[in-house]
C-alpha cells in the first residue's frame, strides 16, 4: 500500500509541528481509537517501522491509546494490532 502523500519526499509540508516519527505514531493511535481493521492496522506498522519505530514503540502506543479510547476498545484492537505486528493468534483452548 503506498503511503499517503505527506510522506513523499517531494511533498511539502510548512514547518511541520510534529516530525515524521511521531506523525506515524499518533496515525496508528487514531486508528485503534476508532477501531480500524487489521490491514489499516499492518500499513501504519508498516508505515512506523520506516521511521524506526520498533515493536516496544507500537506496543506503548497501543497501551498510550487505551486510556484515551477506553479498555474494551484497547481489548478488541490488541488481537489485530498483534497480527499486524506478525504475532500469530494462539491457538491454545483456555
Amino acid at each position: 500500500m503506498a503511503p499517503t502523500p505527506e510522506f513523499d519526499p517531494g511533498y511539502a509540508l510548512t514547518d511541520p509541528a510534529l516530525d515524521r516519527r511521531t506523525r506515524v505514531l499518533v496515525r496508528l493511535a487514531a486508528l485503534i481509537a476508532v477501531g480500524a481493521c487489521t490491514e489499516s492496522l499492518r500499513w501504519a506498522v508498516e508505515l512506523a517501522s520506516t521511521t524506526g519505530a520498533d515493536d516496544d514503540a507500537l506496543a506503548a502506543v497501543l497501551v498510550a491509546t487505551g486510556s484515551a479510547a477506553g479498555s474494551a476498545q484497547l481489548v478488541e484492537t490488541a488481537p489485530r494490532l498483534a497480527l499486524a505486528l506478525g504475532f500469530e493468534p494462539d491457538s491454545r483452548d483456555g
